[in-house]
């Protein structure tokens, strides 16, 4: 059953990836020309002991991760670091966030709360971005969203769905201690506006929002940004040294002085459920996103209000 499930998996995905229009993408900084390449398999089967996926309409499997009451993507467990190749990366606190902020979209759902709808294409993160002389503001980009459309009205993006700070804290390692309150979310719309900085590929075509200036934060921040250097490993608790962002990657075999391989997984939560229908997805359903993993740090801040 699981062999004939993995088989067809790995044939719808081979047709959406074949039939969805060409975009543009970042290369994935984890990308090993002798490893094998990420698949919507891979996911499956290294999110499954984090969540549950669940067979949602036109989507096809979406993931909804268990992270607890309030989680909020791009806000919970996780903050900003600067990058020079990719610019503003995500670097997320979950044993799951490798895959579900650098590749993929996150959507709401009244009932099932925020799911993450995979994709092959990988970004630093993708989220749209609002600034003023005070506030910067990002929020989870959805689904089917063209990069090259609705620059100048937000995506339609829901108001409760942006976080914002004021400009000094946006690389703060501890930026959760300082967002704003949701409920004010429509006045922070008001007074900010899209930044449209993109990242292109050599054709000029779409690719990722960067985020604000590196210059520019710095000014507010009052000192220098030192960028940090994305370093993947096999293994998701492995400590890396200062100035350094680590990632977790599945295709990525460490091999140790004494020969052995790194084959070390995540333990399987009580919560998590596998279900075994063959999902079907909608050929013409554009998805954008990324995938990259890390150590889970639970910190006393990282749960923030919400408001």
């Amino acid at each position: 059953m699981k062999t004939a499930f993995k088989t067809l998996l790995a044939a719808i995905a081979i047709t959406i990836c074949s039939l969805a229009p060409t975009v543009s993408s970042a290369q994935d900084p984890g990308q090993d020309p002798n490893a094998q390449p990420i698949t919507l398999q891979t996911f499956y089967d290294q999110l499954a002991p984090y969540g549950q996926w669940i067979n949602y309409g036109n989507y096809g499997y979406v993931f909804i991760p268990s992270a607890g009451p309030g989680f909020i993507p791009y806000s919970t467990a996780g903050h900003w670091v600067y990058t020079e190749q990719y610019g503003w990366t995500w670097a997320s606190d979950y044993a799951w966030g490798w895959a579900t902020f650098h590749y993929g979209r996150w959507n709401y759902d009244m009932n099932y709360g925020w799911f993450w709808v995979p994709d092959l294409q990988w970004g630093p993160a993708w989220v749209a971005w609002r600034n003023s002389d005070q506030y910067y503001g990002w929020a989870p980009l959805p689904s089917g969203v063209d990069l090259s459309i609705g620059i100048s009205n937000g995506y339609g993006i829901p108001a409760d769905h942006w976080c914002f700070v004021q400009n000094q804290y946006i690389c703060d390692p501890y930026v959760s201690r300082y967002y704003m309150p949701r409920g004010n979310n429509d006045i922070f719309l008001m007074h900010t506006v899209i930044i449209n900085r993109m990242n292109y590929d050599n054709g000029h075509r779409y690719n990722y929002f960067i985020g604000p200036d590196r210059f520019e934060v710095e000014r507010y921040h009052h000192g220098a940004i030192t960028p940090v250097v994305i370093r993947y490993n096999s293994d998701p608790h492995h400590v890396y040294g200062a100035n350094e962002y680590g990632m977790y990657h599945p295709a990525i075999v460490e091999r140790h002085d004494d020969g052995r391989h790194d084959d070390n997984r995540h333990e399987e939560p009580a919560r998590y459920v596998r279900t075994e229908e063959v999902p079907q997805r909608d050929a013409n359903h554009q998805h954008y996103g990324v995938v990259q993993g890390q150590t889970d740090r639970h910190d006393d801040h990282h749960d923030e209000h919400h408001r």
